[in-house]
């Protein structure tokens, strides 16, 4: 690997580091930290909602509170 190749991945790890765990680094200013935040969040938004993780417990609850019934 070249010095341009090593330059661009390092870049990119401390893109997605920063993305990720940007918001608890102390020492940024507080407008880098919520940027870090609103970065994830857009992110996160992108997902479909068939890739979403669901929440079962509720699903197995609505079964219950049905069989009461």
């Amino acid at each position: 690997m070249n010095a341009k190749k090593i330059g661009f991945w390092t870049v990119v790890i401390l893109i997605v580091l920063f993305i990720v765990d940007g918001d608890r680094w102390t020492f940024l200013p507080q407008s880098m930290r919520d940027a870090s935040y609103q970065s994830r969040t857009f992110l996160v938004g992108l997902w479909p909602d068939w890739l979403k993780p669901k929440d079962r417990d509720q699903q197995r609850q609505e079964q219950i509170e049905q069989l009461e019934r």
